[in-house]
């Protein structure tokens, strides 16, 4: 009863995002036409052989190509300077190699650029739109965000590719259909963002939390992919099973119970490796009966599995059936058949089940100490055919 396939939704997010990237260059190349023919002009370009610092407000057109340029406050150890950057267009830039020092966007658009091995430091964008449809999106590859926060801000369909993420924090923004693929993210925070649809893959994530006043907001297709592990120590497990309770903790405050489920269960599992002691024996115990509460078969087949446990062990503590007692030793099991022996663990396993779920027909009975062995069984069987019921019951009314 998983959600998740993770693989395939992986698979089927990767054919989505090339479709998606593929689609906004053919736009812009339209737009593009549309744009020289209307005004008649050339496309404007800004080189640097060196990074220069740029008056990020001159640019005033739209298909402005930046490069190599640094924009903003060169001086980083300016930590109350800033530039302010209000009520400005960027739409259909291309910033390639530049530097975003200490600047603050207000009320500003990016609709349709794209950052191509940028670095944002200390940005802060407020009331920004980076999005106009689906079809044009904003774009940023192999670039680094440290000391970044957006704020009220539309970041609809965008797509944050191969991108390094010291520190990010969204409050308040839509990140609708925004994908982040292959991402290095050393922290990112959430604060009542809308995240519908948001998709994370093959992401290296060592902090990801939520710091809600209100409610992040998800839904059926937000996908967050399961974390590498590259280190398998106490610490790493640690910070993946912080990880995986979070996500499911926002899932379950949306009231979408069996996907929050689905990250329970891997925070649970990553848990497990680095609990100790009787903690840590607590832990496999109910993984093993129930999966956390989240896998039903879990229940059923170690159910199975006492019935066929206790079924062995009553062919050498003794059963009577019919006034013929089945009492195995090692040594009879050299000479009797091999039919014989299957018979009788038909009839031991027969009684096993009977006696597991409390059904006892009364043909067979225990004998010596398979008596005390038919207590444990039943009060084991008792136990399982209640988790496995619950556990059933609760994923169906999900």
């Amino acid at each position: 009863m998983q959600i998740y396939n993770f693989d395939e939704n992986r698979k089927i997010i990767k054919e989505e995002l090339i479709f998606r990237i593929n689609s906004n260059q053919e736009k812009l190349k339209e737009i593009l036409e549309d744009y020289k023919s209307n005004f008649d002009i050339q496309i404007d370009n800004i080189y640097g052989e060196k990074k220069e610092l740029f008056e990020i407000e001159d640019i005033n057109k739209d298909f402005t190509y930046v490069y190599n340029k640094t924009l903003g406050i060169k001086n980083l150890n300016s930590r109350l300077i800033y530039v302010n950057i209000t009520n400005k267009k960027f739409n259909y830039n291309k910033f390639t190699n530049c530097d975003f020092n200490r600047i603050k966007f207000e009320n500003c658009t990016f609709i349709g650029s794209t950052f191509i091995e940028c670095n944002f430091t200390n940005i802060y964008f407020s009331n920004c739109n980076f999005e106009y449809d689906y079809s044009i999106i904003s774009y940023f590859k192999n670039c680094v965000f440290n000391n970044c926060i957006f704020n009220k801000s539309n970041l609809k369909n965008a797509i944050f590719d191969e991108t390094h993420i010291i520190m990010i924090k969204f409050i308040l923004s839509s990140l609708k259909n925004v994908i982040f693929n292959k991402c290095n993210i050393k922290n990112i925070i959430f604060t009542d963002c809308d995240l519908k649809s948001m998709k994370t893959i093959e992401a290296n994530i060592d902090a990801l939390s939520f710091e809600d006043e209100y409610l992040s907001k998800v839904d059926e297709n937000t996908f967050i992919d399961k974390l590498k592990i590259n280190n398998k120590d106490d610490k790493t497990y640690e910070k993946i099973s912080k990880y995986y309770k979070s996500i499911s903790s926002v899932f379950e405050k949306n009231r979408l119970f069996n996907y929050a489920g689905e990250y329970f269960y891997l925070y649970k599992c990553s848990e497990q490796k680095y609990l100790k002691g009787v903690e840590k024996i607590k832990s496999y115990i109910f993984y093993y009966i129930c999966g956390y509460g989240e896998r039903p078969t879990f229940a059923l087949i170690t159910s199975l599995e006492i019935v066929f446990i206790f079924a062995i062990l009553y062919m050498f503590f003794g059963l009577c059936i019919n006034e013929r007692i089945i009492h195995y030793d090692l040594n009879i099991l050299f000479y009797l058949s091999r039919k014989i022996i299957y018979l009788d663990m038909i009839d031991c396993f027969y009684f096993s089940l009977a006696t597991f779920t409390s059904v006892g027909y009364g043909d067979i009975f225990p004998i010596g100490y398979s008596i005390l062995l038919s207590c444990l069984e039943m009060i084991l069987g008792v136990t399982m055919m209640g988790v496995w019921t619950a556990t059933l019951a609760r994923k169906i009314t999900r």
